[in-house]
């Protein structure tokens, strides 16, 4: 699709993120690969990836996190001259013609900085029937397409967040400032999150993803730096945000294995969210927190 490239970042990735990439590289004129994988590791996959036309690697030879691997990109897409990126994770399955119909979307109005495929995840949702484009509050960086343009006006990813949240922080920047979130049902992105199960308690489902400790160390801080920064312009936000760590916990509690050790490294979170300690955390060769 001409304008419109993709990145997609990635860690020491399963084998099936050959055919995910299959699934969209048509769809954009070219891919950036942000990869996080550690040098010392044996990163075969790709190898099969660069038997792909369009393709460029950004190779950071350490685990920068998602908000830098983004920003690379980014900064990369904006070099080439292109005016929109599609941003995927490594387990983001595209659907049919997802990126024509993201791109007719943003290019309804000047004042748009993202738009969201909706999400599902065949493990427990059918695909939605009807085709309707709404304003939300904010997306995960999985089937997006953003401006370019607003991306340089509003200032790149937040790295001191590193994982978890920092789309939700960029959506809110972005709405700050006068662009709107939308997102659409006519363009669809497959994936998985976590290791997601689907369990019913009482009258209603939990979806518990069994994140490890250090997942949940970023999601604890972020969320909770997050919300003081936007209590005041967005506190829609910061409610909808509190219902949503408090389902969490109770699946944490209730299906998640090494409890104990979830449940120090969220205290942990939560501490250095109030010394201001940000940016990385873990620096283990691999890690994909």
């Amino acid at each position: 699709m001409k304008n419109v490239a993709a990145a997609v970042v990635w860690c020491n990735p399963d084998p099936d993120v050959v055919n995910n990439i299959k699934t969209y590289i048509n769809q954009v004129e070219k891919l950036y690969i942000s990869d996080n994988s550690e040098p010392s590791l044996d990163n075969a996959i790709l190898e099969e990836v660069k038997k792909l036309s369009n393709i460029e690697y950004l190779g950071h030879k350490s685990n920068l996190g998602i908000s830098p691997a983004l920003n690379k990109a980014a900064e990369r897409a904006i070099e080439d001259g292109f005016e929109y990126l599609i941003t995927m994770d490594e387990d983001g399955v595209a659907s049919e013609g997802m990126v024509k119909s993201l791109l007719d979307e943003i290019q309804s109005s000047p004042n748009i900085g993202i738009v969201a495929a909706e999400h599902v995840n065949l493990k427990f949702q059918k695909e939605p029937t009807e085709k309707k484009t709404k304003e939300v509050l904010y997306t995960m960086t999985n089937g997006n397409i953003i401006s370019l343009a607003a991306y340089q006006k509003v200032g790149e990813f937040l790295e001191e967040l590193v994982i978890d949240h920092l789309d939700h922080e960029y959506c809110l920047r972005l709405k700050k400032n006068g662009f709107k979130v939308l997102k659409t049902t006519k363009a669809i992105v497959y994936h998985t999150l976590g290791k997601a199960s689907k369990k019913k308690l009482l009258f209603f489902h939990l979806y518990p993803t069994n994140h490890s400790p250090g997942r949940l160390y970023y999601r604890t801080r972020n969320r909770f730096y997050v919300d003081r920064i936007y209590k005041k312009i967005f506190p829609e936000y910061v409610r909808e945000d509190r219902k949503n760590m408090l389902r969490e916990m109770l699946e944490i509690f209730l299906y998640d294995d090494d409890l104990w050790k979830k449940v120090k490294m969220m205290f942990r979170g939560y501490l250095d969210y109030r010394r201001n300690n940000m940016g990385r955390y873990f620096n283990e060769p691999g890690k994909k927190f």
